[in-house]
């Protein structure tokens, strides 16, 4: 029974991101700024969570500077990470992601086409590259998304944080702001076929660090700032639970 619904999944998403993916491809070249593209991956994101049954709930909205970008850093703890914040941040954003991601097809491509940065850790100087452009698209205003673990938690703990997303954060200057994602590791672990539908997902959004006065000399100190920040949010759960 369990193999049947994991085929049935994976089969849904696959078409969930044919049907999204498609028109995003054909419609972007009316729209080179990239938001049409967020939108429909907005609705794939939310059609796959809808697919899976997995009720989320965002904590914290306010806490995203309004007409200002900034850095949103996350845990990242599953697959399932992803859609849950594309389906569920009432936001444009832009992602920072691997390299290897972009070579998906239709869902890579789209990646792309929304103005998406692709960073190759295996090559410092593309590296560099692609945190330079992504310093540009903050400028042009659009805050950016990244997961500074730097890969998916094997445990469900959060691990230590790469400098990359604060050197950006520093370079643009603009504010770090933490995300929680709670939940997300029950539905899909690393490495496993295990798929649990239901498994309620709670998304916390703490207050921002402002990158004002730092210089790359503080990205370490920045990145342990952004370390608690977000273990705390990840915290708020347990919090929650307790006062329920």
């Amino acid at each position: 029974m369990a193999l049947i619904l994991v085929f049935f999944i994976v089969i849904c998403v696959g078409m969930a991101t044919f049907l999204f993916g498609v028109p995003a491809m054909l419609l972007s070249p009316f729209n080179p700024s990239g938001r049409l593209v967020h939108w429909f991956a907005r609705w794939w994101g939310w059609t796959l969570l809808w697919i899976g049954r997995i009720p989320v709930q965002i904590h914290g909205l306010e806490h995203i500077p309004q007409g200002q970008p900034c850095v949103l850093v996350a845990n990242h703890a599953s697959a399932a990470d992803i859609p849950i914040l594309f389906g569920h941040l009432p936001i444009q954003f832009r992602v920072i992601a691997k390299a290897s991601l972009f070579h998906i097809p239709i869902l890579g491509w789209c990646m792309r086409l929304a103005g998406y940065i692709s960073v190759d850790r295996s090559n410092p100087k593309k590296a560099i590259r692609s945190l330079k452009q992504a310093a540009q698209r903050l400028q042009d205003g659009y805050p950016a998304l990244v997961f500074p673990e730097g890969t998916r938690t094997k445990t469900g703990t959060l691990q230590p944080f790469k400098m990359g997303a604060f050197l950006l954060a520093i370079e643009a200057g603009v504010p770090v702001v933490p995300v929680g994602i709670v939940g997300s590791f029950d539905i899909l672990v690393r490495d496993s076929m295990r798929i649990r539908p239901g498994v309620q997902v709670h998304v916390y959004i703490g207050p921002p660090i402002k990158t004002k006065d730092y210089t790359s000399r503080d990205r370490h100190h920045l990145a342990e700032q952004a370390h608690e920040a977000v273990a705390l949010c990840l915290q708020s759960s347990a919090a929650a639970d307790a006062s329920s």
